[in-house]
């Protein structure tokens, strides 16, 4: 089992398994649910929400593996801090004049306060900060072991390439609408993008965690 598990097809093709299959299921047995499941409250932010609590508390067990890392473990404990208060809409509560304080518009918008601007611009600044100083640290090392077959960095690629196209498609209704002279997607092709978007990132905690006991075993071979 530990083989199986430390196989760098490891995580590539068990996500792609249970990504699929949980589409279809999602698909085929509540074709007209899907966007109540994805929306806000619904079953699939439920499960993501669940995910990042577990992924968080793995974290803290395995926090002795990275006793001589402690800085990529306060790094990679405050993303997960971050990205779990994201999903959990925390966004959307902060500003008292938008939306949302983390997005281009909130910026150029001269009726929001230029304190709340200081503010939320130092927060993105320290959240790029921590991703700029992994990608510095282990970009190249990722590079190369990549090519050894390192199942740790596979399931690094795994995440990384599951929230870029996550994100990609997030913007896919929009970009569509932009770009079609306002006229919108369909009901049921919206739906399926929604149900693309939201089942990615649902996995993105759960792919994450099987990174970090990848490297627990790797640590202790």
């Amino acid at each position: 089992m530990k083989k199986i598990f430390m196989s760098p097809f490891f995580t590539p093709v068990v996500f792609i398994v249970v990504w699929f299959s949980f589409m279809m299921g999602v698909y085929y047995l509540y074709p007209n649910d899907i966007l109540n499941m994805t929306s806000e409250g619904g079953g699939i932010e439920a499960i993501t929400h669940f995910g990042y609590v577990v992924l968080i508390a793995v974290l803290l067990v395995l926090s002795d593996d990275f006793s001589d890392r402690v800085k990529t473990w306060a790094v990679l404990f405050f993303l997960a801090i971050c990205t779990w208060l994201r999903e959990q809409g925390i966004q959307h509560h902060l500003s008292r004049t938008d939306t949302t304080p983390f997005k281009s518009r909130f910026f150029l918008n001269p009726n929001n306060p230029i304190s709340e601007k200081i503010i939320f611009g130092l927060v993105l600044l320290i959240v790029a900060a921590a991703v700029i100083y992994l990608a510095i640290k282990y970009s190249k090392h990722l590079v190369s072991s990549f090519f050894h077959f390192n199942p740790l960095t596979w399931s690094i690629a795994v995440l990384c390439t599951v929230g870029v196209c996550a994100k990609w498609v997030d913007r896919f209704p929009a970009n569509w609408k932009k770009a079609h002279g306002g006229v919108p997607l369909s009901e049921q092709t919206y739906a399926i993008c929604q149900l693309l978007e939201e089942s990615s990132e649902m996995f993105l905690p759960y792919i994450a965690i099987v990174a970090l006991f990848q490297y627990k075993l790797q640590k202790t071979h």
